[in-house]
């Protein structure tokens, strides 16, 4: 499979990889002393020929979550992961796959130093709970993996929190965000970024359906089951509160 990529701001990277669960985006932040890549991809495209192509620099890899299309580019590289994501990584990398399995390194959160550009690090459960999101004041993007999408955001797998831990990682993402000077999000999956009304939207819709004004029809879509909620042009599938 190819891969394509495209300067999104200065010394700033999107990384596009096409697949089966539809196109996955990687960004590769480039600092002084270091360059982070955010994401791995499908594992199936030559990520690192690709990365190589773009910078010199020693990179460390961050995977915004497990899933096995975000992470399974990890083992070219030196890969960082959320222990509470470990296991679907490893489910993802079983031998029969044929997908060489990383040796994964426990994630930090806070501050980053690149060299020159530094990146606040959150952990957001939701989607996993492992998941995390990536503050780059020097862009004022936030890169958000798919804690927030511009489809459907999916609470309704098994390895997915309630809406309540949902949404308190929405409110400390709006903070943070708040706090560099954030104006735009970049998701795994979207071709364009969002505006900071789709993080306000999924907080009011979190908080309707905790205060039962909404509920939505009930999903039974494969791994992602439970209730689909919607408020504006924004969706939700959630399995619990």
């Amino acid at each position: 499979m190819g891969m394509e990529h495209k300067l999104v701001a200065l010394n700033t990277y999107k990384l596009i990889e096409p697949g089966p669960a539809g196109r996955v985006n990687m960004y590769l932040l480039l600092g002084k002393e270091k360059a982070l890549l955010i994401d791995s991809g499908y594992g199936k495209a030559d990520l690192r020929k690709t990365v190589e192509s773009i910078t010199d620099l020693p990179v460390i890899l961050y995977n915004t979550h497990g899933h096995l299309d975000h992470a399974l580019g990890s083992f070219a590289f030196d890969a960082y992961l959320r222990k509470e994501d470990e296991g679907i990584y490893l489910s993802a990398t079983e031998p029969q796959y044929g997908i060489p399995r990383a040796k994964m390194k426990q994630l930090p959160l806070g501050e980053l130093d690149l060299g020159g550009r530094k990146v606040l690090v959150l952990l957001t459960p939701g989607h996993t709970k492992g998941s995390i999101c990536v503050l780059d004041p020097v862009t004022k993007m936030a890169f958000v993996g798919d804690t927030i999408n511009p489809g459907e955001v999916w609470l309704g797998l098994s390895e997915s929190t309630g809406v309540r831990e949902y949404l308190q990682s929405l409110l400390t993402l709006q903070k943070e965000c708040e706090n560099f000077g954030i104006t735009s999000l970049q998701s795994g999956h979207s071709a364009k970024p969002m505006n900071m009304n789709k993080l306000a939207n999924l907080i009011h819709l979190s908080r309707n359906i905790l205060l039962g004004k909404t509920r939505g029809q009930e999903v039974h879509e494969g791994l992602c089951q439970g209730y689909r909620a919607r408020y504006k042009y924004n969706c939700l599938i959630y399995r619990e509160l």
